[in-house]
């Protein structure tokens, strides 16, 4: 009779199951996280890939993630009539039953929200908000900016010499400010200038520049911009974004949906799909090897095989074949994780009305 009553105070016990068992283990908090994480970067390595076949980009925003967990003990006790059966005078079972079963809401991101994250040029002002969390500068303007004043960042297939010329001397002031800044000596500011004309008076964002001008760094960016004039020691450029009355380019922050554009040319496909027409070849419609290497695999360089990879930083199956990026290549791990960045800065935007879509994910 005590194994009852023992076992009756553990099955009410355990109807009440401690918080550490929720928000641990394969349904806990830390689980969910690593699996939002996981398949948004999958998600966007997908739209990357789907832009390089020319395929429209679409993306599924989670809403929220829910979860509900049961507990319970169930216990059956017998107890043999003596004499009956010798060998067995008392039978228990017992059964222990935790489930936990998550529903997921996901929202399309599409109409005015699609354009305003995606389509949508960057805030200058959040270009400057990573450069000061850390990221080399280089990096930054290779993938989020278009024109720095009359030097392109490749803004079309099919460059001419001249445009060529032209960009390799973008490459070089970025890469100079790339040797100020790891020295401290680059400082990357933003502000507002007035302008009026006929009908009304209007702001314009700048980005300004402070640089010292006894740096050999210094006077190859002040030679490059054509700047003649340097004051306590620095350099300071004002660059206005978009163009100024003349029709002047000053800085053109691209979009995140340009970003992806630009990043889609390091995706390497089969040659199958090159030989059927799927998909565009650069070496052969463009540029060489070496040029392609040099424009677009730059920043990143994504990778295909027809088996899933082993030891892939990221991965997914697209059109049957698996496209990934290597664990070892820090440099494509770095550009990804900066998109992914500039896709949730460029989110700040009303919630949205509600799920369109609900998905329970089963019990586990």
């Amino acid at each position: 009779m005590k194994w009852l009553v023992f076992l009756s105070l553990f099955t009410l016990v355990g109807c009440h199951f401690p918080s550490k068992m929720v928000l641990e283990g394969s349904g806990g908090r830390n689980a969910y996280n690593i699996e939002v994480q996981r398949t948004n970067a999958e998600e966007m390595l997908l739209n990357l890939v789907r832009l390089r076949y020319y395929d429209s980009p679409f993306f599924l925003e989670v809403s929220s993630v829910t979860s509900q967990f049961t507990f319970r003990n169930l216990i059956n006790a017998g107890i043999s009539i003596p004499g009956f059966d010798k060998t067995n005078p008392m039978s228990l079972g017992g059964e222990t039953l935790w489930q936990n079963q998550p529903t997921i809401q996901y929202s399309p991101l599409q109409g005015q929200e699609f354009a305003n994250q995606l389509m949508q040029p960057m805030d200058i002002s959040i270009i400057q908000h990573v450069i000061y969390s850390g990221w080399d500068i280089d990096r930054v303007f290779l993938l989020t900016v278009q024109n720095f004043q009359d030097f392109p960042n490749i803004p079309r297939q099919g460059l001419d010499p001249d445009e060529i010329v032209k960009h390799e001397k973008f490459h070089k002031i970025v890469h100079l400010m790339n040797q100020l800044q790891e020295k401290g000596e680059l400082q990357v500011g933003v502000g507002q200038e007035h302008e009026k004309d006929k009908e009304k008076e209007h702001e314009k964002k700048k980005i300004q520049f402070a640089f010292p001008s006894d740096t050999e760094q210094g006077k190859g960016i002040a030679s490059l911009l054509k700047i003649d004039f340097a004051g306590n020691g620095k350099y300071i450029i004002n660059i206005t974004v978009g163009f100024d009355e003349k029709g002047n380019i000053g800085i053109l922050p691209r979009s995140v949906l340009s970003c992806m554009h630009y990043l889609s040319k390091g995706v390497i496909v089969p040659k199958i799909d090159i030989e059927k027409n799927k998909v565009l070849d650069l070496e052969k419609k463009e540029f060489t090897r070496e040029e392609v290497q040099k424009l677009y695999q730059e920043l990143l360089t994504v990778h295909n095989c027809n088996k899933k990879p082993k030891n892939a930083y990221i991965t997914i199956k697209y059109r049957d074949n698996w496209f990934y990026i290597k664990d070892d290549d820090l440099r494509s791990k770095k550009t990804f994780m900066l998109l992914l960045e500039l896709y949730n800065l460029q989110s700040g935007r009303a919630p949205a009305k509600g799920p369109i879509l609900t998905l329970p994910i089963g019990v586990g």
